[in-house]
């Protein structure tokens, strides 16, 4: 059952213990083309001393990501790849589908006194891994049982600054430097530094992931990349029907726009497309008329696309993009909506 998030805010008030986690992500080796892209990632976890300012820097952090939700009266929301515009706090429970990700928090995280210690970043870079995301890790006691509350931000490369010790011959790189107050000059840094957001993506809490930044969070735990996939699977499955001619377009779409991976997400999950036919094309054709689009056929009856206002015509026409208000009869068009199944009540 989920938390209400004035819930989890008094938890993380009273947490009397604070550890981060950094989390890095490293391709496994010997992938076979077949592996699903979930499970294409090794994450490892290192635990990072921080000073008593940084640790009551992330607690409040946390406490103030959670009250902003508060005070805007966020609804906490089931996830779905495409979503209504207003803002929400989504709620996720299905960590079976977010492959190797999923470790850091059964397998991982519960362990977190056999986690090792990071030393410094030359650890990480010689193995050919990535630094990913930080953890940060509350816990609190109830009913004599110690509870734990976990943030993750995903870390992107404008966060990381590293000393590189080399250069490459004949090579000129960036350098990263700051001002020093003691000597007023301004010099190289050394060493390796993160930067720290004032936000984080997302809270877990009793098997429960809070979204607060959806992008990032699909990001975070691989989402983002398994979207694609499943963007070609489509494809592949209207080249199997053969009602469309041009679907090379969405192909190219797919590699140049990321926009289109979670409406070709959204179309699999519903499955529209496996009725097409001739009658369901001539329904597409009078559902385009409410944007003024005459839907392209050729002689065999099939739908043709030609160029991008093509891809996207058919997708949300293949989407049920357009919609009409059951008690007021209006018209609305989103790629959200929750599918109710009336056969039932009929």
């Amino acid at each position: 059952m989920a938390h209400s998030l004035q819930t989890i805010y008094d938890n993380v008030s009273i947490a009397d213990t604070l550890s981060m986690y950094f989390i890095t992500r490293k391709e496994k080796e010997n992938l076979t083309t077949k592996r699903k892209v979930l499970d294409r990632f090794d994450f490892s976890t290192l635990r990072v001393d921080i000073n008593e300012e940084i640790t009551l820097f992330l607690k409040d952090l946390a406490k103030k990501q959670i009250e902003l939700a508060i005070k805007k009266e966020l609804e906490l929301t089931p996830y779905d790849v495409i979503s209504d515009d207003q803002e929400q706090v989504f709620t996720y429970t299905e960590l079976n589908k977010i492959g190797s990700f999923a470790k850091i928090i059964n397998e991982q995280l519960p362990q977190r006194l056999t986690i090792p210690i990071m030393q410094n970043f030359d650890e990480i870079l010689q193995d050919g891994e990535l630094l990913w995301a930080y953890c940060i890790e509350l816990s609190y006691v109830e009913n004599n049982s110690r509870k734990y509350i976990y943030t993750f931000r995903k870390l992107n490369s404008g966060n990381i600054v590293v000393d590189e010790k080399e250069n490459r011959a004949g090579k000129i790189r960036n350098i990263m430097t700051l001002f020093n107050t003691r000597s007023n000059k301004l010099e190289k840094f050394k060493g390796g530094a993160i930067k720290l957001d004032a936000t984080i993506d997302c809270i877990f809490d009793a098997g429960i992931f809070y979204i607060l930044q959806k992008s990032q969070f699909e990001t975070l735990v691989g989402m983002a990349v398994d979207f694609q996939e499943q963007a070609i699977s489509v494809v592949e499955d209207l080249q199997k029907l053969d009602m469309i001619d041009g679907l090379e377009h969405i192909s190219d779409a797919i590699t140049k726009n990321t926009a289109i991976h979670k409406k070709l997400v959204r179309l699999k999950k519903l499955q529209n497309y496996e009725n097409l036919d001739a009658g369901m094309i001539a329904k597409m054709k009078r559902a385009a008329k409410t944007e003024k689009y005459k839907l392209k056929t050729n002689a065999e009856g099939k739908i043709v696309i030609e160029d991008t206002k093509d891809v996207d015509m058919v997708i949300k026409l293949l989407c049920d993009y357009y919609k009409q208000g059951v008690v007021t009869g209006k018209n609305y068009g989103t790629y959200a909506g929750k599918y109710f199944d009336t056969s039932e009540n009929q």
